[in-house]
């Protein structure tokens, strides 16, 4: 198995993902996108899949009728009917008769003749998603733990089960449980390569808002190049952007805040005028309240921090638009559609715990979080707590104090704050002489700045909130991708007012290819000072031959037909397909007469040398991509809140070997049976133990025992057994 394997992997994904999203929708409600603007059906291509998909497979499952094949039927049947209907309206298999060739010259022609500006965003939706795809090539195995548990949940809906976990959020399992059941697409690649693929959506909502917020139409593409090109100095961004390439609920809800953003503000500009006095019609028929109300839909059947997210971006826009909020002609019909949005969301979860399903233990231990005692627990182990302020900093100057060292500086070091503050200064000062004195063309410039200026604050204090002893709205560094996006666009006013000026003195066609050279400079000179972003990290739990000796095995045997022996590792990828034996429970019993296997082929993952679970494994590659250079900044913080793994900057990977002397240790015993996987010493243990059984074994029986797969790091032995003759697994 090769490169083109997972090329291909990737390819189903992206094909499933580009007709679920974008062509679906634009069939089936291709009456009402009919006319609308780009913008419209962009944004209600990225929601109305995802809310009708979660509500349709939760309801299904209320009721226990979810199934697959009512998934083909629903899905599919409703978008050859559209399809069909469209035809026929138009013209009749008009569409046929036009050669693939013709389609493909026509959409190729398009891209070529489009605005200079699409390309440009075009070229930088490409470098974001090879950038956080990047990984899930080079590393095949998950990426991060809890995808584990994500799998094990859309499992339990294709077994028609929902919220097998506990009631959660499911829309992205929803999502993910369509891709598999209309095109078959497995659940592991989907995992795998969504987000990487999904990000492009959260670029693209980003820029929209951006062009809400500044004057000059290219200025939203310079903090697009600026966030995917620039480095970060914080561990925690480092974390933030690492999540970007998970498949997460959160990180795949991110683009509905923006969004709902987006839509409160136009919603709140907007000048419509009664018809008559009294009447409320006109204002809940506002196309820019339908997309706040699904956008805010997504996002809570997405995720609860997406929502929280949500709040603090829009409050930073609504703070300023306070008279047309409060009025009775806005106010009621937008909370309204927040009632409605939150009914269309919670049903289906409302309706799990009325059957008797309790909340997942996740949401427990959310809410436990916001105290921020683990964060402070955390920078209590740093080496320079000493220099940091007094915790419980209640005090104005203490918290003014404490946001800079422990937000600003921490999140971007000495240098980097100091620009950011200098950005945010420029800012309130522009905005107050506009205010003041300026000529109505200049207050026009900077109208969309104090939104932006205001949450990059909000996010900064929150950050830092639970280490100056605040609660901790949002845990684990989460917000950080979004904050960090937020306020390279903070950094980029000085641009977007210089720009604006410069109109009035130079042709629009000199500044647009001024603009477009600018776009590449930040590139250009990123790379060129070394200032060019990392190369990210996944979490390494298992050897790349261990997931390719799976997949193997999994297109040459019958389903059901075989075992594999190892840890928990392979049980989801395998799971719809094979049987799995844990490699603890394994050794438990291999001294026990009469242990055996009933599945007639057995494989049995052995790592030579085995793996420090889940370390931080980071990427190498081209360097006009990435640099080599994240290891440290993110260990030097991460090491003491995990101490057990640790990191690697590839080619090498942190691993111990087995011997003899190993296998006759016995194994430690804890309290918690998955710390003989993740302790290295135990991994050792346990793994020596299984090549030493494995030895013995084929000795035992060497005509029926074979080495399936072997290389310096891995080993994959087998062996068959007939029904009528099963071998004993105990050996002396």
């Amino acid at each position: 198995m090769d490169t083109w394997y997972w090329i291909i992997e990737y390819g189903k994904v992206l094909f499933g993902y580009l007709f679920f999203l974008f062509l679906w929708p634009s069939v089936v409600f291709g009456g009402h996108l009919k006319g609308k603007s780009k913008t419209y059906r962009f944004s209600f291509c990225v929601t109305v899949p995802i809310v009708i998909a979660g509500t349709a497979v939760l309801m299904l499952g209320l009721f226990h009728i979810l199934h697959p094949l009512i998934i083909i039927v629903l899905f599919y049947g409703i978008f050859i009917i559209f399809l069909m209907k469209g035809m026929v309206q138009r013209a009749p298999f008009h569409w046929i008769k036009r050669s693939v060739r013709g389609i493909l010259k026509e959409i190729w022609w398009k891209i070529w003749k489009s605005n200079g500006e699409y390309k440009v965003l075009g070229i930088l939706l490409i470098f974001g998603m090879m950038y956080f795809s990047y990984g899930a090539f080079q590393i095949h195995s998950y990426g991060f733990g809890d995808l584990y548990t994500h799998h094990e949940w859309i499992y339990g809906l294709q077994e028609g089960k929902i919220f097998s976990g506990g009631v959660y959020p499911e829309a992205m399992h929803c999502f993910i449980y369509c891709l598999n059941a209309l095109f078959g697409i497995r659940v592991y690649s989907c995992l795998l390569f969504l987000q990487g693929i999904h990000v492009a959506v959260l670029l693209l909502a980003d820029y929209l808002l951006l062009r809400e917020i500044f004057h000059w139409r290219y200025t939203p593409l310079f903090a697009l190049a600026l966030f995917l090109v620039i480095d970060v100095a914080g561990a925690d961004l480092v974390y933030g952007m690492f999540r970007l390439q998970i498949t997460l609920p959160l990180e795949f809800g991110l683009h509905t805040q923006f969004l709902c953003a987006l839509y409160l503000v136009s919603y709140l500009r907007n000048n419509y005028r009664v018809l008559r006095k009294g009447k409320l019609s006109r204002y809940c028929r506002d196309e820019n309240l339908f997309l706040f109300l699904l956008s805010l839909t997504a996002a809570v059947s997405i995720h609860f921090y997406v929502v929280i997210m949500a709040f603090v971006m829009c409050a930073s826009f609504a703070v300023f638009q306070l008279r047309s909020l409060f009025s009775r002609e806005r106010f009621i019909p937008l909370a309204a559609s927040v009632i409605c949005a939150c009914i269309i969301a919670l049903a289906p979860m409302a309706g799990a715990l009325a059957a008797g399903t309790p909340f997942n233990s996740s949401i427990d231990w959310a809410v436990g979080a916001m105290d921020g005692g683990e964060t402070r627990a955390l920078e209590e182990k740093q080496e320079d707590s000493s220099l940091k302020p007094e915790k419980q900093a209640f005090a104005l100057s203490e918290i003014v104090k404490g946001v800079y060292v422990e937000g600003y500086a921490e999140l971007y070091g000495g240098y980097g704050a100091a620009m950011i503050l200098l950005a945010t200064g420029a800012g309130i000062v522009f905005c107050i002489f506009s205010r003041k004195k300026a000529p109505d063309w200049m207050k026009e410039i900077c109208s969309g700045y104090p939104p932006l200026i205001l949450f990059t604050v909000l996010f900064v204090f929150l950050y830092a909130a639970p280490r100056l002893g605040f609660p901790e709205i949002i845990s684990d560094s989460r917000f950080c991708s979004v904050g960090h996006m937020m306020l390279m666009a903070l950094v980029m006013l000085p641009a977007d007012v210089g720009f604006s000026v410069l109109i009035r003195f130079f042709r629009v066609s000199v500044l647009k290819a001024a603009s477009y050279f600018a776009v590449a400079g930040i590139y250009v000179l990123t790379l060129l000072t070394g200032h060019l972003h990392g190369y990210l990290f996944f979490e390494l739990t298992r050897y790349n031959a261990a997931v390719e000796v799976t997949n193997r095995i999994k297109e040459r045997f019958p389903e059901k037909s075989y075992v594999i022996v190892s840890p928990t590792d392979e049980l989801y990828p395998t799971i719809e397909d094979a049987w799995h034996e844990e490699l603890l429970t394994f050794i438990s019993n291999i001294g026990d007469e009469g242990y055996t296997f009933e599945a007639e082929h057995a494989f049995f993952f052995v790592e030579k040398k085995p793996l420090q679970y889940a370390q931080a494994y980071f990427f190498e590659g081209p360097p006009w991509l990435a640099q080599i250079k994240y290891k440290d900044i993110y260990w030097n913080k991460y090491s003491k809140k995990y101490p057990d793994t640790g990191a690697a900057q590839a080619p090498q990977i942190n691993a111990s070997e087995i011997s003899e002397e190993e296998a006759q240790k016995s194994l430690p015993v804890y309290d918690n049976s998955w710390f003989s996987y993740t302790r290295l010493p135990a991994r050792t243990i346990l793994e020596a133990k299984a090549y030493d059984w494995c030895q013995k074994f084929a000795r035992l029986h060497p005509n029926n025992t074979q080495v399936y797969y072997e290389d310096d790091d891995f080993i994959c032995y087998y062996f068959r057994q007939l029904d009528s003759s099963q071998y004993n697994l105990r050996v002396e």
